[in-house]
């Protein structure tokens, strides 16, 4: 899989790290999916520790691992989907629970797993491993 490349404008410079957005609109043409999370419309921030000395204004060019893209796309497609299903199996084989509850408790397996990707979320937000590749 390729690396995928972003260009991003300093915002904040603070000791050895920069609050750097992403400008959505270079990124998000390349994206299959950016029309199922309208990254278009929003305003992505990371910090990023680095030894260059940039000011605020400076446009860089970033990498993103592709690790965390496959990560990324795993947790929020493949994850509720693999819950519907071991909602559905369990309760309708192992509890033998008729077909219509079973459908229900699979929905309320979709909704735990919507849980389960927000917490996924807050633990990983911090370990994203972005890369300064050069200024622009």
């Amino acid at each position: 899989m390729e690396n995928h490349e972003d260009i991003a404008v300093v915002r904040k410079v603070e000791n050895n790290f920069v609050h750097v957005e992403v400008e959505r609109t270079v990124s998000c043409k390349g994206c299959a999916v950016s029309g199922i999370c309208n990254a278009n419309d929003k305003t992505i921030l990371h910090k990023i520790k680095t030894d260059l000395k940039l000011k605020i204004g400076d446009r860089i060019q970033i990498n993103i691992e592709p690790s965390l893209r496959i990560f990324s796309s795993f947790v929020v497609f493949i994850i509720p989907i693999l819950t519907m299903l071991v909602f559905y199996l369990t309760s309708k084989y192992l509890f033998t629970l008729n077909e219509d509850i079973s459908i229900v408790i699979s929905l309320f397996g979709l909704l735990l797993s919507g849980l389960f990707i927000y917490i996924i979320d807050k633990i990983f937000a911090n370990k994203l491993s972005f890369k300064i590749i050069k200024k622009l």
